[in-house]
């Protein structure tokens, strides 16, 4: 019974401790900006800032120029309807047949010769 409750204490050889090299911590090595560098980093700042505006307005200009584009695109649309719908409505008031009932209605004689026409050119 004394044999379960303790146990044989036998003593391990100690490992040798493995040599391992110590290493410093680095000091502390913080080195502050110049002068100039600060006023470089300033000066990129600003020239960055600078070009996002510019890049801002240079958009917004654009944008509305296309918008006049195509405003202008629709008048020049509704002209050139217009323009269409008056010659043909011309090509109707010109029409031989027209002219000839004109003509007899109102006591003319219609010489074709002197009828000018007007082309779709």
């Amino acid at each position: 019974m004394l044999e379960s409750t303790a146990r044989p204490l036998v003593q391990q050889p100690e490992t040798p401790p493995i040599h391992k090299p110590v290493t410093t911590p680095a000091p502390n090595t913080h080195i502050a900006f110049s002068g100039f560098e600060r006023t470089l980093m300033f000066a990129c700042g600003v020239l960055a800032t600078v070009v996002c505006v510019v890049c801002l307005f240079m958009q917004n200009r654009l944008s509305n120029t296309q918008r006049q584009y195509e405003d202008l695109q629709t008048q020049i649309a509704k002209q050139s309807q217009t323009t269409a719908n008056l010659k043909q409505e011309i090509g109707e008031l010109s029409n031989s047949e027209r002219l000839d009932t004109f003509a007899k209605a109102h006591g003319f004689k219609v010489i074709n010769g002197n009828i000018k026409r007007v082309d779709n050119k």
